[in-house]
C-alpha cells in the first residue's frame, strides 16, 4: 500500500473511530496502562457514535423544514449553498490532501514542542478545515508550497485560538484538560468578544439577563433545555409550513437531541477525563507543562444555549441573506448544521451563555459568513472541477459555515496581490 493509499484509508474513517484510535495512541506513548487506556478510548468511541446519531436526528429532522421555508421564501440569489459536506469532499479529495495529516501532526508536534501551544489536537478529521486555506489558494495559485504554506498558517492560528479559549470553555460547559481546535467554530470567539464589548457599553442591553439558568428560573418547566428543544421544533416546523404530524416530530426530535446530547458528552468525558489527566501528569513530568486533547466542536453543539441560540438564528440569517447589499449567497445546506457550529464557542463569553447576546453575536458572524463565503465561492468550485466534482452544471457554490473562513480570505487577497487571479 503506497502512501496516498494510507492517508485515503485514514481520512476514510469516521470520528468514532480516528478519535479514540488516535487518543489511545498517545495515552500508550505516555505510559498510560492498555486496559485502562482502551476502555477510555472505547467511552470516547461510544460518546461520539451518539453524537452523530443526536447530530443525524437533528439534521435529518431540520434540513427539509428548512428547505421548505426557504423554496416558500422564493430567494433568487446566485451562489448555491452545497454545505460543509460539499467542502469537506472538494478537500480531503485534492491531490495535494495527502500531505495534510503529516504536515498537520508535525506542525502541531513541534508547537508542543517549543511551547507555542497547550493543544494536542486528537481529531485528525480537524485538519480539513486547515485544508481549506490549502485548497483555495491551490485553485488560485497552482502552487503546492503557497497552498501548504496557507495550511500551516491556518492551523497555527486555530491553535492558538483554541488555547485561549480552553479556559472559558472548561468554566462554562465544564470540560477540564479539553480545547476545541475546530478549524470552523474557532474562527469566530475573536468577532464575539469584541460585539460583546461593544455590548457591554450599552445600558439596558448589558443588563439583560437571558442564560439558560435564568431562563429556566422564570420560565419554570417551560425554560428547561427539553422543553426548549420541543417549543423550537415545532415553531421551525410551523415557520416551514410543515404538516401537523412532521412538526409534533420535530418538536420530539428536537427535545430528544437537547436531552439526550449531554448524556452523551457526560459518557464521552468519562472516557476523556482519565486519559486527559494522565497526558497532563506525564507532560508536566517530562516537559514541566500542561497539554489540552483537542476535539472537534460537536461536543459543544448540544448545549441548552449553543443549540437555542443557533436554532432561532436560522429565519434571521435567511432574513439577512435577504437584506444585505451585495450578497448572492443563498443559504440552504449549512442553515440546519452551521448556526450552532459557528456560534458554540461564542457562547461561554457572552454573559453566562446569554441568548440574547448570542443572537445579536449571530448576526455579526453570519453577515460576515455570508459575504465571505461569496467571495470565496469561485475558488471552492474550481477545487470541485479540479476533482471532477460538479454540484450541478454551470452553479458556483460555497459552503456558508465551512466556506466563510476568514483566514483562508485574508490570504487569498494577500496573494492575490501578486497578481494571482481565478
Amino acid at each position: 500500500m503506497n502512501f496516498t493509499n494510507i492517508m485515503a484509508s485514514i481520512t476514510a474513517l469516521p470520528s468514532a473511530v480516528m478519535v479514540p484510535l488516535a487518543i489511545l495512541i498517545f495515552s500508550l506513548i505516555a505510559g498510560m496502562k492498555f486496559t485502562k487506556a482502551f476502555r477510555s478510548a472505547i467511552l470516547i468511541g461510544a460518546g461520539f457514535v451518539g453524537f452523530s446519531a443526536m447530530f443525524t436526528v437533528f439534521a435529518s429532522n431540520i434540513g427539509p423544514a428548512v428547505a421548505a421555508f426557504v423554496q416558500g421564501l422564493g430567494l433568487q440569489l446566485d451562489i448555491a449553498d452545497a454545505g460543509v459536506f460539499s467542502l469537506l469532499t472538494a478537500t480531503w479529495g485534492s491531490p495535494i490532501a495527502i500531505w495534510f495529516i503529516p504536515i498537520g501532526l508535525g506542525v502541531n508536534i513541534l508547537m508542543l514542542i517549543l511551547n507555542l501551544t497547550k493543544t494536542l489536537d486528537a481529531d485528525i478529521l480537524n485538519y480539513w478545515p486547515w485544508g481549506i486555506s490549502a485548497i483555495a489558494l491551490y485553485a488560485l495559485t497552482g502552487n503546492l508550497v503557497i497552498a501548504l504554506a496557507g495550511f500551516v498558517i491556518n492551523e497555527v492560528i486555530i491553535l492558538l485560538i483554541a488555547d485561549w479559549t480552553a479556559p472559558k470553555i472548561d468554566e462554562h460547559f465544564d470540560m477540564e484538560g479539553i480545547s476545541i481546535p475546530h478549524g470552523n467554530a474557532a474562527l469566530w470567539p475573536p468577532l464575539g468578544i469584541a460585539v460583546n464589548w461593544v455590548i457591554e457599553k450599552i445600558p439596558g442591553l448589558r443588563d439583560l439577563e437571558a442564560d439558560p439558568d435564568t431562563i429556566a428560573k422564570k420560565f419554570g418547566v417551560f425554560g428547561e433545555p427539553v422543553m426548549l428543544g420541543t417549543i423550537l421544533g415545532a415553531l421551525i416546523g410551523i415557520i416551514g409550513r410543515q404538516p401537523w404530524g412532521t412538526v409534533l416530530n420535530l418538536a420530539v426530535s428536537l427535545a430528544a437531541v437537547m436531552l439526550l446530547y449531554p448524556r452523551m458528552l457526560q459518557l464521552m468525558m468519562e472516557g476523556l477525563g482519565p486519559i486527559s489527566e494522565h497526558l497532563r501528569n506525564f507532560m508536566k513530568e517530562k516537559f514541566n507543562r500542561d497539554v489540552y486533547i483537542g476535539v472537534d466542536a460537536a461536543v459543544l453543539i448540544g448545549q441548552p444555549d449553543v443549540l437555542a441560540v443557533g436554532m432561532i438564528l436560522i429565519p434571521i440569517v435567511l432574513g439577512l441573506a435577504l437584506i444585505l447589499p451585495g450578497n448572492h449567497v443563498l443559504p440552504l445546506a449549512d442553515l440546519a448544521i452551521g448556526t450552532p457550529f459557528l456560534i458554540s464557542m461564542c457562547m461561554p463569553f457572552l454573559k453566562r451563555g446569554n441568548f440574547v447576546r448570542g443572537l445579536i453575536v449571530g448576526v455579526f458572524i453570519f453577515a460576515a459568513a455570508l459575504y465571505i463565503s461569496g467571495d470565496l465561492a469561485p475558488l471552492y468550485t474550481k477545487a470541485g472541477e479540479m476533482i471532477g466534482m460538479q454540484v450541478q452544471d454551470g452553479v458556483t457554490w460555497t459552503s456558508m459555515a465551512a466556506g466563510s473562513n476568514w483566514i483562508t480570505w485574508i490570504l487569498v487577497k494577500i496573494v492575490g496581490l501578486f497578481g494571482y487571479t481565478i
